[in-house]
């Protein structure tokens, strides 16, 4: 498979749901990336996708799952710059009935893992943090594509 074929990102979560709306994004990696830091340029886009996935979700209605996709959207997207494989990385926002669902592919096959960092350093809590705010987290069979499930407040509840 290629890297961000349609036969791997298939392998991102499985909801049952149709698909209601999406937003599907390919950004380039820079070349200065040493697998500890993000480039200046590469952390752009880490509050560029967080600053559009809050429009979508805003737009669909739910501004009060705003800063939860947010803080999400930075933790994963910040990891796929920082670890992942490929020259680009993969960014879905995906609205089912009862979810959003985030999806970010970096074509690494390591898998990222909770833990605890220690009070002194500077990172390292990302995953804990996405483990804490979604309501389900995962990670494709192939490891290279990161997800987790926002769930939607019930119907009539809509912020």
């Amino acid at each position: 498979m290629t890297a961000h074929s349609p036969e791997r990102l298939a392998q991102c979560p499985a909801y049952a749901e149709p698909v209601l709306d999406e937003l599907a994004l390919r950004i380039e990696r820079g070349l200065n990336r040493d697998g500890d830091t993000v480039s200046e340029d590469d952390a752009l886009w880490v509050g560029r996708l967080r600053r559009i996935g809050a429009a979508m979700v805003a737009r669909w209605g739910y501004s009060g799952l705003v800063e939860s996709a947010e803080l999400v959207i930075s933790e994963l997207v910040t990891n796929a710059l920082r670890y992942g494989a490929d020259d680009a990385i993969a960014f879905k926002l995906i609205l089912v009935a009862d979810a959003f669902v985030i999806e970010v592919d970096d074509g690494s096959p390591a898998r990222p893992q909770v833990r605890a960092a220690g009070p002194d350093e500077e990172s390292g809590r990302g995953m804990l943090l996405v483990s804490a705010v979604a309501d389900e987290w995962g990670v494709s069979p192939d490891g290279t594509c990161t997800w987790c499930v926002l769930k939607l407040p019930q119907a009539g509840s809509a912020s």
